[in-house]
């Protein structure tokens, strides 16, 4: 029996270990879409407390898989599960429905919510790459903890990108992890190379380390970025991992392993079971030096 399939299994117990087998890997993306797509089935339907939250658990691993039909599924899953919440809170896409005002040094806007449920606290991008910060949300004039998708309310916007929110229409949780994961699936190994090399800002890991309340980013770190999102780290170490052992270009490959090392803190055992196949006898100087380093006993991560 399939993964996919026993993910649907009648028993439990069953569910359950398919996720956490879910978990415990790192996946192509054919794969990570169809494990994205029959866990989010799974976790809809799912009555068992022990299986939701394995469920639950395993969606990092495949996050990079997930359609914005999935997040939009996932948002009307009812869990108190961190997890979910970073997820949902990582996709979160408002758009601006209503002329912005002023107010005092923030900005009030009404906003209906595409995508995800972005939570009071998370960090948000205007198209040009302003930061600004979710203050506060109203519904139906009550303050509210989060804006699930489809729903409209007001908000209060600070930051750096606040006071020109008046030009834009939409406004997003930071979409680089993603984006740099889709880059190092890219024929041009120059675009790999860049793909890599733009990883550890990506996943913020120049900010500050921690996170409040249920893990989404709160605080600010030097010029203004979000602190480091750990499960978005740990996607970008999937990546780039499972870009590294199928690299032909030596560029590519060294930029690759340089971000793995950028990225240490985030990366997990499905990661390192990748780069452990690695022949170093192979790799050019540089790039066997990151790899050492990155697989020397004792390492951090």
């Amino acid at each position: 029996m399939g993964l996919t399939e026993q993910l649907g299994h009648p028993d439990p117990r069953q569910r359950e270990a398919a996720a956490r087998r879910v978990a415990l890997r790192v996946w192509e993306p054919e794969a990570e879409e169809a494990l994205g797509a029959a866990l989010v089935r799974a976790a809809g339907a799912e009555t068992d407390p022990g299986a939701l939250a394995a469920q639950l658990d395993a969606l990092p691993a495949v996050e990079a898989g997930l359609t914005d039909g999935d997040l939009h599924r996932l948002g009307l899953v009812r869990s108190d599960s961190p997890v979910l919440a970073r997820l949902l809170a990582r996709a979160g896409r408002l758009q601006i429905s209503a002329p912005v005002r002023p107010s005092g040094a923030a900005t009030l806007a009404v906003v209906r919510c595409l995508r995800g449920a972005p939570r009071t606290g998370l960090w948000l991008r205007t198209p040009d790459g302003a930061w600004t910060v979710l203050e506060r949300i109203e519904l139906y004039g009550r303050a509210a903890d989060r804006l699930d998708s489809g729903c409209t309310g007001r908000v209060l916007l600070s930051g750096p990108g606040a006071r020109g929110l008046g030009e834009w229409e939409r406004l997003d949780a930071d979409p680089r992890p993603r984006e740099c994961v889709r880059g190092l699936r890219a024929p041009d190994p120059r675009v790999r190379a860049l793909a890599a090399a733009g990883a550890a800002d990506a996943a913020g890991a120049a900010g500050a380390a921690g996170a409040a309340g249920a893990g989404v980013p709160v605080g600010a770190a030097g010029a203004g970025a979000p602190v480091a999102d750990p499960e978005a780290g740990r996607m970008l170490c999937a990546a780039l991992a499972r870009a590294a052992v199928t690299e032909s270009d030596p560029a590519a490959l060294e930029s690759e392993l340089a971000a793995l090392l950028g990225l240490a803190p985030f990366l997990g055992p499905p990661a390192l079971a990748l780069l452990h196949a690695l022949d170093p006898a192979t790799l050019p100087a540089r790039a066997r030096t990151c790899l050492d380093a990155l697989l020397r006993p004792g390492r951090t991560g």
